[in-house]
């Protein structure tokens, strides 16, 4: 039976123990175990700036992204020959899981994006569409409607390329937390992500 591995990048502020990686990481693996008949496994990690943060207890900003990269081909790496090879990162993390895909002379079948930061807060002039332009590989955005790194007005009179797929979390952040007026809490957008996700991977493997 194929395995399939999907490598989860965690974003600038907050490493790989954080409660939104954790809780996307179970989900996921809970999901698939229940609609799919491969293998899939969840890798976390952390960057070198965050492994340093973890050690010091001090902050310091992310690395360089030729940094980034070079960590997490590091762990696309470590994956076996045999195994299908999904990319996936929460904002910053979703950048150098694309980056990645760019990069690594390893197939990579397909990457996921939760909260893309389609521009900084406020600065859509200097708008990241580029390296989605770049990536010819299938590629799954899910995104709060008012994310302020790129909400669902803004996005959808870009033009992405047919590999590109959105999927919207109603009212919901960057960090996927839907507005209380919409009814939805955020266990239940976190779990609309994560069935995302599955789904994706399904049709994908």
């Amino acid at each position: 039976m194929k395995s399939v591995k999907l490598i989860l990048a965690h974003g600038a502020g907050a490493g790989s123990q954080s409660d939104f990686m954790q809780s996307i990481c179970n989900k996921v693996t809970e999901f698939t175990k229940k609609q799919m008949k491969e293998n899939v496994e969840v890798i976390l990690f952390d960057f070198p700036y965050m492994q340093q943060i973890h050690a010091t207890g001090k902050k310091r900003p992310p690395d360089k992204m030729a940094k980034l990269v070079a960590a997490f081909e590091q762990q696309v790496g470590q994956v076996s020959a045999d195994d299908i090879i999904f990319v996936a990162g929460k904002s910053m993390g979703a950048r150098v899981a694309l980056e990645t895909v760019l990069a690594s002379n390893r197939t990579i079948n397909a990457a996921i994006a939760l909260g893309y930061p389609f521009y900084p807060p406020g600065k859509a002039e200097k708008h990241r569409l580029e390296l989605l332009q770049k990536t010819s590989a299938p590629c799954l955005i899910i995104q709060g409607e008012r994310d302020t790194f790129g909400n669902r007005d803004w996005v959808e009179q870009q033009a992405l390329s047919n590999n590109i797929r959105i999927n919207w979390i109603t009212a919901a952040d960057h960090s996927l937390k839907p507005l209380k007026s919409s009814g939805v809490s955020h266990e239940q957008a976190l779990d609309s992500a994560s069935h995302a996700i599955v789904e994706f991977i399904k049709a994908h493997v």
